[in-house]
């Protein structure tokens, strides 16, 4: 049975769609779980449903591996903000072989309606081509993978007995399902030229190299920011850290200070880039909000990318694995007491690691010993305040005590109240004003997003 694929991080929609379906769909979270069942050949697949904002998986990694193992399947996006830009939405469905947008909010019936006019209660053997189909300059694509699109995405090739190439069907030419069931009784697989398929690909590989330059949404470019962040942290729990991955950090906060220099200016981006983030990562998080507040204070790109920005990726990593397990999820006032001793001293631990594993400056080790500190020493490890304690480590420091705060209080008015009373008093007055304009930027941007969106 040929079952469509939905890759989705809101469990809601997944559950709802699995439900709709009883049962039928494949429905996941896992970017590397819906890939297995891409790439198996024998796996049959109606279509692919992808939340490109997701911050979970890289989509335009996710599209192009699809495009080169399953190059005929129609893929769709769940979308809500592209339909408001139909010039944009027409150029990345066209660079990126999307055949549709939905809301996500669509019942499961509406969201196969595009695949059913195609659909067969027939099921046809999804193979492998054998060597004998395999022609040169040419590749085989089963059959089986059109039965459910609306349209032949290339020009397509058959083969009669006397191995004659003769045209199957035009690119962009309409499914026809009883023709397609009747050729599928005399041939297994039809051709694609190579030259077509490399075309489509190339144009897809220029996207995501420069999905930063490209004409991608600003909620796509914060997604694949924040997810190929996080692909690096995760690599970093799993290998720690040695030269080659801190260069490699580099990159991702050069991309990060890029992506906050672009989308700043427009309504509800940089309040979405920080709530993705949140929901990512700390680490992820704190990295964004630095550079947030390093720009407002104009700090120059190197030293806020290499201090503030490395130390914030890195000041967790003690964390990965400890005693207790991986206590990067976990707030300080949910730790058990032996879990709090430990996490007291993580920020010595982090800054051992980095300094015994690489060629760290001094200066970034020092705000990554200090990023729980406070300036009236009433932080930790070492309770390090006054002119002792960094000005990047301060930052971070709030930084941390505010995404405490954002993770046990939902209401923004809360939060501010909460700092106002409880957080604010144990940091210098010049900190606490950039951290609030920025804080207000990011309110007002959010507020604006709320009115512009009904």
């Amino acid at each position: 049975m040929s079952r469509p694929l939905f890759v989705h991080s809101d469990s809601k929609i997944l559950n709802r769609l699995n439900q709709e379906s009883n049962g039928t769909a494949l429905v996941t979270t896992s970017m590397v779980e819906a890939l297995k069942w891409v790439t198996t050949s024998s796996f049959h697949l109606s279509g692919i449903f992808i939340n490109p904002e997701d911050t979970h998986f890289s989509a335009l990694k996710f599209l192009e591996i699809t495009l080169a193992h399953r190059p005929a399947l129609p893929i769709f996006l769940f979308e809500p903000n592209l339909g408001t830009n139909p010039e944009q939405l027409e150029k990345i469905m066209k660079s990126t072989h999307i055949q549709g947008v939905f809301f996500g909010t669509e019942p499961y019936s509406v969201l196969m309606a595009p695949l059913k006019q195609n659909l067969e209660p027939t099921e046809f053997p999804r193979k492998s081509p054998p060597k004998a189909a395999i022609k040169p300059d040419l590749i085989a694509l089963p059959i089986t993978d059109f039965s459910y699109g609306s349209h032949y995405p290339y020009d397509l090739f058959t083969f009669d007995e006397s191995e004659r190439m003769a045209l199957f069907a035009q690119k962009g030419s309409a499914i026809d399902a009883n023709y397609l069931k009747s050729a599928s009784e005399k041939v297994s697989f039809i051709y694609v030229k190579k030259e077509d398929f490399e075309k489509n690909r190339s144009t897809l590989n220029l996207t995501r190299t420069h999905y930063l330059e490209s004409d991608l949404p600003n909620a796509w470019k914060t997604a694949e920011t924040l997810s190929n962040t996080k692909q690096m942290l995760d690599e970093m729990r799993e290998a720690g850290v040695n030269d080659g991955m801190v260069e490699y950090t580099k990159t991702m906060l050069g991309d990060l200070f890029k992506l906050i220099s672009k989308i700043d200016s427009d309504e509800g981006s940089i309040h979405g880039m920080i709530e993705k983030a949140k929901q990512c990562d700390r680490s992820v998080f704190c990295a964004s909000y630095s550079v947030l507040i390093a720009k407002h204070l104009r700090f120059e790109k190197n030293a806020t990318l290499e201090i503030l920005g490395l130390a914030s990726v890195l000041q967790d990593l003690s964390l990965y694995r400890t005693p207790y397990g991986d206590l990067t999820g976990k707030l300080q006032s949910a730790l058990n007491k032996e879990e709090l001793a430990y996490y007291l001293k993580h920020p010595t631990l982090s800054a051992d690691i980095v300094s015994g594993n690489t060629d760290i400056p001094q200066v970034t080790l020092q705000v990554v010993r200090q990023h729980h500190e406070r300036k009236d020493r009433t932080g930790f490890p070492h309770r390090i305040g006054g002119n002792q304690l960094h000005p990047m480590a301060e930052i971070l420091s709030l930084i941390n005590a505010y995404y405490e705060v954002t993770k046990s209080v939902n209401d923004d008015v809360l939060v501010i109240q909460t700092l106002q009373k409880e957080t604010f008093q144990h940091y210098s007055e010049n900190v606490i004003l950039a951290f609030k304009a920025v804080l207000s930027n990011i309110l007002l941007d959010k507020a604006n997003a709320a009115k512009k969106s009904g």
